[in-house]
């Protein structure tokens, strides 16, 4: 499932930001390109699964469509 690789690149991410940071990540902002093959709604539903048990549970999530661009890409971060 191509969420599931795209969720797992970005656990690997966030991971190695709070390391480099040394803070916890309260929100990750993400734009979804509308050519790209996945909604707000779908991704949301894939992290949450995926997060389930996880430290990034209840991660705070702010998406925004973009009309073209990359599929998915981590545009900010905020820490704690």
């Amino acid at each position: 499932m191509h969420e599931t690789h795209l969720l797992d690149n970005i656990f690997k991410y966030l991971n190695q930001e709070e390391k480099l940071s040394s803070k916890k990540i309260k929100k990750v902002c993400v734009s979804l390109s509308e050519l790209g093959g996945i909604s707000e709604e779908h991704f949301r539903q894939h992290f949450k699964d995926k997060a389930a048990g996880t430290k990034w549970e209840g991660l705070e999530w702010e998406c925004k469509k973009i009309p073209y661009g990359p599929e998915s890409e981590i545009t900010r971060l905020d820490f704690e």
